[in-house]
């Protein structure tokens, strides 16, 4: 199934439900979702993934409570799938392809439609158009309606601009459920951000600058255990091929992970600010 729709800079967009269903009246296993999303070129080349944010529904479940960017749903894909350029008959797009497997298969009832909503902030660049697709499989007949279904999970922690110092709060990497998240992986990215007079905001892709490595974390669990106890760049916590470090652990009710970063402006008379993006990826129980 898929859907498209415009995104323009702070401003939301929800594509047609209608073809996000499957049409046959059979319950479906969606067991990836896939964007492709293109503006066009008018600057450097930028990861769209980064400035378009996605919250997903299934009926009164949803998959996450504040909206995430997209590029850290998923593991790093390459720099040309995710920041490139393509010729069209119209002259030059950039074009963005993501994809997130989900943890575990999503069961979704006949007739019942997972929803996708999108939003971006005040980021400079044009119009965006986004494709959602789901990919799965059909439901065997035979098979017995579940009591009980595992429910994809994401929740994410943005750094702001400007500020060199920044932690997260008790709100963001967080499980807000009364029963146990099964956190699958956390992902991390970095983007570099320069003010030009084409757009305001030219995020990069991962890891791409050599400044980026003055940048370091320091990471607790709700308990005040040391998950990252010394000083570390990102692409070592979250490991530069795949942006995502692979934790397979349970988070309790109500737990959060605490993330400290150091060193995210590069310093000078005129700092290059960086940002950090970090995704909580996993899954919980719920009744039917």
């Amino acid at each position: 199934m898929s859907s498209s729709c415009t995104v323009l800079a702070n401003n939301s967009a929800i594509p047609d439900s209608g073809q996000l269903s499957y049409p046959f009246r059979k319950a479906v296993l969606i067991e990836e979702i896939r964007w492709d999303m293109t503006t066009p070129l008018v600057g450097p080349l930028t990861n769209l993934g980064s400035l378009v944010s996605t919250k997903l529904m299934l009926g009164d479940l949803y998959l996450m409570r504040d909206p995430v960017p997209v590029f850290i749903l998923g593991t790093f894909m390459s720099l040309e799938a995710e920041q490139g350029s393509e010729l069209s008959p119209n002259g030059s797009l950039v074009s963005s392809h993501y994809r997130w497997r989900l943890p575990e298969p999503l069961y979704v009832e006949a007739g019942q439609v997972l929803s996708s909503w999108f939003t971006r902030g005040n980021d400079g660049v044009g119009a965006i158009d986004v494709q959602v697709s789901y990919v799965g499989k059909t439901v065997p007949p035979e098979q017995a309606r579940p009591k009980i279904i595992a429910v994809p999970y994401a929740a994410p922690w943005v750094t702001t601009l400007g500020n060199a110092y920044q932690q997260s709060n008790e709100f963001d990497l967080f499980n807000p459920f009364t029963n146990t998240l099964q956190v699958q992986r956390l992902t991390g990215r970095v983007t570099v951000n320069q003010q030009t007079s084409l757009r305001a905001i030219t995020p990069a892709p991962l890891f791409s600058s050599p400044v980026a490595i003055n940048i370091t974390l320091l990471m607790n669990d709700s308990w005040g255990g040391k998950m990252v106890n010394n000083p570390t760049g990102p692409s070592d916590v979250f490991d530069i091929l795949r942006g995502a470090w692979t934790v397979d652990t349970a988070m309790p009710p109500k737990g959060v992970y605490e993330i400290r970063a150091f060193n995210l402006t590069s310093g000078g008379t005129q700092p290059t600010p960086f940002q950090l993006f970090v995704a909580v990826i996993g899954t919980r129980e719920e009744k039917l």
